[in-house]
């Protein structure tokens, strides 16, 4: 008697990928920091009249 033979693949062909790395890379600009500018004790007083 002929054995059967059966077409069974490995399981790494049949498994979904564990990780899926994005296919686009983001190119968008770096953005700088805005730095609030320290006040002297001569700019808190109120120059206005």
């Amino acid at each position: 008697m002929a054995k059967k033979m059966v077409n069974v693949k490995p399981w790494i062909e049949v498994a979904p990928p564990l990780v899926i790395f994005p296919t686009k890379i983001s190119h968008s600009p770096n953005l700088e920091t805005i730095k609030e500018e320290e006040k002297n004790e001569d700019d808190k007083k109120d120059h206005s009249f």
